[in-house]
């Protein structure tokens, strides 16, 4: 072009940065012989579309510095690039500045502040501005904003309440879009809320939403976790277009429902199609060998020594300490202290802590010392690793050691998060903890616990007071077990669900041998069928039988067992 003007220079910097060609736009930026607040405003807007948000914090300071004039635009873009980089400190001044500017009630610029407010971690800042925006014409991108962040920020139940408020408030069409139902259907399997999963996905349908491939994942996912597999396998099945996250959804299901010899034949067609894997599916694959039907450990180390070679992935501490849960299974304690003892770098909390879980559930006291030692130097903060090391005692029926242990614990001010049970009920979470009585029927619920206690007595349910790691008389031990939270969240279920449906409950951490023996026998006695996922996956409770492979002893062990 013989003559180029500032339109032109800008139209240059804003082609870069859509093809993701950052340091040419900043060269073009740096040659332009005259500049406006366009042009500044593209630069910073490009630094946020291709993920520098630093660089785009950095470089507002610039433009502050320069006195060029600022833009809604740019005021936008500077608020998403401190959303980017999660920094507490400058939130609050990016924050602060468009108060006193006087730009914070602009609705685009509220909808960002509410997602950098959330991603920072401020929470409660994010909830003020949202409310105070709630019946604008742009809310809905406030709401998608501020459902991703309780979602992501480990707040399901916070989610869920807000996605009923949106529907109460505003027209679903407008306010629902691809990224807000892509989270809604990932809280309802968070929940394990099937019910509106299936109305989710229902309006995706509809809406022609499941044509986008997020969606689509998200329809997988939510099916896997809330027990319904089958329902996630039609869904991948039909999506129209699939990429890597829909093969790993898919691999992910047969994971949660602890089908090892599935995830293989999943793995073998990615394989025969050429679909290339991440660290994520290697992942999920080396711990589906913890679930095959024979011994695969062999696979799983095979597969860990050829990640870098066949796949040009580096192995990470996640899948060291995923193939040592695997060895620990299958009680070659051998192989996993030879495979920890030859990394490639020092091993991690992940790592000890697979070994010290696995000693704990097969007795190997002697090594479980060991990886007590390395754990506590690793992570002399975290209270799971006290966690872990008291119950490695208290299983020995090491008492001392145990409150040893715990004292310790209490001293450094540690505290644990306590187990937790959820069941969903007429679109409300009901959770419960362990002897806990603060739910408004809690004495029907304990009224009907001693009433099936009785009954899966008579069944031959005796119990196992070793599960109680603590040092209290026998008959206090039994107490402690009789109404654990999956137990009491279980009974809630049978109370007021339907007859014919499954009773579906969720727990935050693993069920113990004791409670898994009750519930077996309860899917008998009561004649309902039990849903319960744990942090290890499902298990389905059906006419005194469980679709799991936890407490079927592996009966062959390496010389290195017990």
């Amino acid at each position: 072009m013989p003559v180029k003007d500032v339109i032109t220079w800008t139209g240059m910097i804003g082609g870069f940065m859509e093809f993701g060609l950052v340091e040419s736009a900043v060269q073009v930026f740096d040659r332009m012989p005259e500049r406006n607040y366009i042009s500044y405003s593209a630069l910073l807007s490009g630094f946020c579309q291709n993920g520098e948000g630093l660089r785009g914090l950095e470089f507002f300071q610039r433009m502050l510095e320069e006195g060029s004039g600022i833009s809604e635009s740019a005021l936008t873009s500077v608020v998403k690039a401190c959303a980017m980089i999660g920094d507490k400190k400058k939130s609050e001044q990016i924050h602060g500045f468009m108060t006193k500017i006087g730009y914070e009630s602009n609705p685009w610029i509220e909808s960002a502040l509410v997602d950098m407010c959330a991603k920072c971690g401020r929470m409660r800042d994010a909830e003020k501005i949202f409310n105070r925006q709630i019946h604008d014409e742009n809310f809905a991108v406030s709401w998608t904003s501020l459902i991703v962040a309780h979602a992501r920020n480990g707040r399901p139940d916070d989610a869920l309440s807000l996605f009923h408020l949106v529907l109460k408030t505003v027209d679903l069409a407008v306010a629902v879009d691809e990224i807000a139902l892509a989270t809604v259907l990932g809280v309802c399997g968070t929940l394990g809320f099937a019910e509106m999963g299936v109305q989710m996905h229902c309006y995706a349908l509809k809406s022609g939403f499941l044509a986008d491939v997020a969606v689509g994942n998200s329809v997988t996912s939510m099916y896997a976790e809330c027990g319904n597999l089958e329902g996630a396998i039609d869904s991948f099945d039909q999506m129209p277009l699939r990429d890597l996250v829909s093969w790993n959804a898919l691999v992910n299901a047969e994971l949660l429902h602890q089908r090892g010899d599935e995830v293989l034949n999943v793995w073998g067609r990615m394989e025969r199609l050429g679909v290339k894997p991440d660290s994520i599916t290697l992942l999920l694959i080396i711990s589906a060998c913890r679930y095959t039907s024979s011994d695969s450990t062999g696979t799983c180390r095979q597969l860990l020594q050829s990640m870098t070679g066949s796949y040009g992935i580096e192995p990470a501490s996640e899948h060291y300490a995923a193939t040592v849960d695997v060895l620990g299974y299958w009680g070659r304690f051998d192989e996993a202290v030879e495979l920890i003892e030859t990394m490639p770098f020092g091993p991690d909390v992940s790592v000890w802590r697979a070994l010290l879980d696995n000693c704990r559930l097969r007795s190997n006291i002697s090594l479980g010392r060991q990886a007590v030692q390395r754990l506590l130097a690793l992570e002399p903060r975290d209270p799971s690793s006290y966690v872990l090391v008291s119950n490695l005692y208290s299983a020995s029926g090491r008492w001392h050691c145990s409150e040893r242990v715990r004292e310790e614990m209490r001293g450094k001010g540690l505290k644990k998060n306590p187990a937790r049970s959820w069941i969903v009920h007429r679109n409300s979470v009901h959770s419960f903890y362990g002897r806990d009585q603060s739910h408004p029927q809690a004495k029907d619920i304990y009224a009907g616990m001693d009433v099936l206690i009785l009954e899966c007595m008579k069944a031959g349910y005796e119990p196992d007071t070793s599960f109680v790691l603590h040092e209290v008389e026998e008959y206090q031990k039994r107490d402690f077990l009789f109404y654990h939270s999956s137990k009491l969240a279980v009974m809630y279920g049978i109370l007021v669900g339907e007859p014919g449906r499954p009773v579906r409950v969720v727990k935050n951490v693993r069920l113990c041998g004791d409670c898994h023996e009750f519930l077996r026998l309860a899917s008998s006695v009561t004649r309902r069928e039990i849903l319960v996922r744990d942090a290890s996956g499902f298990h389905r409770f059906s006419g005194g039988e469980c679709s799991c492979r936890d407490y079927n002893p592996v009966e062959k062990y390496s010389s290195s067992s017990v």
